[in-house]
C-alpha cells in the first residue's frame, strides 16, 4: 500500500489503530492509542485559543498586524545561478547595495522573470489568493501558533501549480520511525480528513524544544502577559459602567437643600459642560472648597497591566512599542531609528528564514538545483541610507581605497572620470 492509500485509510477511520515508535534520540512520544490520537501530533501546541487573541487582544493584533503587512509588503524573486558558477545560491535577502543587509547572490545569477512556473507560482498562488494574500496568511498563522503550512496542489502532470495557506490549528502531522514524517491529515470543516504526503506540504515552524513536531507559538509565553492586558480593560470597562465615584469634591460650610443643589448643578454645566469650555476657571461661593480625587491607586494599577502587556508583547514579536502607537517620549529620529531597528533585526530575519524553507521544500519540485530565491528590500524607505550618510559612506570608502571614484559615480548612474580619481 502506497504512502497515500496508507493516510487515506488512516484518515478514513475503519477501526484502524496504527503504532507509532518514535525515532532514536528523538522528543516526540510513542504515540499508541485510539484513531484520534493517531491522526497525528502537534495540536497540544496549536489550540485553538491561541488564535483568538488575534481578533480579542488589540495589542497582539497591532503587533501580528505590523508583522503580516511588512513581510507581505517585499517581492520574493527566483534566481538560476550561470553555469558552471561553483558557488552554492546565496540564502541572504538581496539588499541591490544597501550594504548591511547580509550575503548578496552570486554575481552571475539572473532573474527567470515573471514567466518562470516557480516565479509564476510565488506571485499568484492559486485563483483567489495574491502574493502578498500568501504570506499574511503565513505570517498570522506562525505568529499566533507558531506553525504555518502550505498545501501543494498538482496538475495530472505532477507540476505544482497552486499553494493553499492551511489554517495551522486543524493541521496534524504523522510521525513516521524512518521517514521522519509519514504525512499530514488536514481536518476541514465537519471534520473531514483531508491526508496530504509530506512532498505536498511546505512546513514552516519555530523551533520548540519541547516538541519536535510542534512549532512553538509565540503566545505561549505570552499568554499571561496578555491575558492581563485584556483583564485590565475588562476590569475598567465594568468599572466605568458602575462607577459612580466623582471627580470632583465642593465641600460647603452649610448644608444645602435639594433645591440648591438641583440649582448648583444646572449652572455648573451650563458654565463648564462640552468642548468649548473645557478648563474654564470656576468660582466657588464663599465656604466653598474643591477637592480632585486625582488616579486612585486602582487606576495607576490598571495603567501599569496596561504597559506590562504592551512591553512584553513588543519584546516577544519583536515589535518597537513606538511603532505600536506608544508614543510617550517619541521623537522623529528615534521613531526613524526603531523602524529601521525592526526591518533590520526583525523582518529581515525572518525573510531569510522564510528563503530557506523555500528553498529547501518548494524549488526542488522544479527539477532545475540552479534555481534559487530571494526577497529583494531594495523598495523598502526604512532601510534606505539617508543622502547625508551615503555621501559620507562613499567617501569613506574612496578615501579609504575599498572603492575608486569611478566606482562611485558608476553607483551613481555618473559617466566615469577615467583614472579613478577627479584629477585624472
Amino acid at each position: 500500500m502506497g504512502l497515500m492509500q496508507s493516510l487515506t485509510s488512516l484518515a478514513s477511520g475503519a477501526g484502524h489503530a496504527l503504532r507509532l515508535h518514535s525515532r532514536d534520540n528523538r522528543l516526540a512520544p510513542v504515540l499508541s492509542s485510539e484513531l484520534d490520537r493517531t491522526l497525528g501530533v502537534g495540536q497540544d501546541w496549536m489550540p485553538l485559543t491561541y488564535g483568538e487573541y488575534y481578533p480579542r487582544s488589540a495589542l497582539v493584533y497591532a503587533a501580528v498586524k505590523l508583522r503580516q503587512d511588512s513581510v507581505a509588503r517585499v517581492p520574493l524573486k527566483v534566481f538560476r545561478r550561470g553555469n558552471g558558477d561553483p558557488r552554492p545560491a546565496s540564502l541572504g535577502v538581496r539588499d541591490q547595495g544597501l550594504g548591511s543587509l547580509g550575503a548578496r547572490a552570486v554575481d552571475s545569477a539572473e532573474p527567470v522573470g515573471k514567466d518562470h512556473p516557480a516565479q509564476r507560482l510565488l506571485d499568484a498562488p492559486n485563483p483567489f489568493w495574491t502574493r502578498s494574500d500568501l504570506w499574511r496568511a503565513t505570517e498570522t498563522y506562525l505568529g499566533l501558533w507558531g506553525s504555518a503550512f502550505w498545501g501543494l496542489e498538482r496538475d495530472q502532470a505532477g507540476q505544482v501549480v497552486e499553494i493553499w495557506p492551511l489554517r495551522s490549528d486543524r493541521m496534524r502531522v504523522v510521525p513516521d520511525p524512518d521517514r521522519y514524517v509519514k504525512g499530514f491529515v488536514f481536518v476541514g470543516q465537519g471534520q473531514q480528513l483531508v491526508p496530504y504526503v509530506p512532498e505536498d506540504v511546505v512546513w514552516i515552524k519555530y523551533f520548540n524544544p519541547l516538541d519536535e513536531y510542534a512549532g512553538l507559538s509565540p503566545i505561549a509565553p505570552l499568554r499571561l502577559s496578555a491575558d492581563m492586558g485584556m483583564d485590565a480593560l475588562r476590569a475598567n470597562r465594568h468599572l466605568l459602567m458602575n462607577d459612580s465615584t466623582p471627580g470632583l469634591i465642593i465641600e460647603t460650610t452649610d448644608a444645602p437643600t435639594d433645591a440648591e443643589v438641583q440649582s448648583f448643578y444646572e449652572r455648573w454645566e451650563s458654565r463648564f459642560r462640552g468642548v468649548q469650555k473645557t478648563r474654564r476657571p470656576a468660582l466657588l461661593s464663599p465656604g466653598m472648597k474643591a477637592s480632585n480625587l486625582g488616579f486612585s491607586p486602582r487606576d495607576m494599577e490598571y495603567i501599569q497591566s496596561l504597559r506590562w502587556s504592551l512591553e512584553d508583547i513588543a519584546r516577544v514579536y519583536g515589535v518597537p512599542k513606538v511603532m505600536m502607537g506608544d508614543l510617550e517620549r517619541t521623537t522623529f529620529s528615534n521613531f526613524q531609528t526603531a523602524r529601521r531597528v525592526f526591518w533590520e533585526d526583525t523582518i529581515s530575519s525572518q525573510l531569510a528564514f522564510y528563503q530557506e524553507k523555500v528553498q529547501h521544500m518548494l524549488l526542488p519540485n522544479f527539477g532545475d538545483p540552479s534555481l534559487f530565491v530571494e526577497f529583494d528590500l531594495s523598495q523598502v524607505q526604512a532601510l534606505r541610507e539617508s543622502e547625508n550618510d551615503l555621501a559620507s559612506r562613499r567617501q569613506q570608502y574612496v578615501s579609504s581605497g575599498i572603492m575608486t571614484v569611478d566606482e562611485v559615480r558608476q553607483e551613481m548612474n555618473l559617466p566615469p572620470l577615467g583614472g579613478g580619481s577627479p584629477d585624472s
